[in-house]
């Protein structure tokens, strides 16, 4: 009876189990489905050195994220932070922004008008991971240390208004 009794009680957690795994399966596939069909793609560079002269007219800096597909965290880092920059408010008063493959091959003209790619400049600024943002001067050099990460605490969006009010101080110090 004793034994019985076990199985019954084994039956009853392994359908317990059962039902919560495919709960949770069914919630992952619902929170991921806007992910997995991912955030509209910010402008690549043509020529980072005419994105930073165009910047600069702004008094802004040029924004550069690093991304990879099917990046979940560069997904929410552009959507609902970067994307919102680009067309909010006066064309004149936007930053620049430019989204680069972290291991992209897409060639474009760098800061020095030579024909780069997003794993040369990721190689060049030692950018390892994705999502990584820079704020870049006329010349390419970093105004403030890179954002690296996504939104993980809900305070990407303070980090990023601190990083570009810093930047944009130090351009108006220049």
């Amino acid at each position: 009876m004793k034994r019985r009794g076990a199985l019954i009680r084994f039956r009853a957690a392994a359908g317990w189990l059962r039902r919560s795994a495919a709960l949770l399966a069914a919630l992952a596939l619902l929170g991921s489905d806007t992910m997995a069909a991912g955030a509209p793609a910010l402008d690549p560079p043509r020529s980072l050195a005419a994105d930073a002269a165009l910047a600069a007219r702004r008094g802004k800096p040029l924004l550069v994220l690093f991304s990879l597909p099917g990046c979940g965290y560069c997904d929410v880092v552009r959507r609902n932070y970067l994307l919102p920059l680009t067309r909010e408010g006066d064309e004149q008063a936007r930053p620049v922004v430019r989204e680069v493959g972290l291991t992209g091959t897409a060639p474009f003209t760098g800061f020095n008008g030579v024909a780069s790619s997003g794993a040369a400049l990721a190689f060049h600024y030692q950018v390892r991971i994705a999502p990584t943002v820079l704020l870049l001067d006329t010349s390419g050099a970093l105004l403030v240390p890179p954002l690296v990460g996504g939104d993980v605490s809900g305070m990407y969006g303070a980090y990023l208004d601190e990083a570009l009010a810093q930047a944009q101080r130090k351009l108006a110090g220049q």
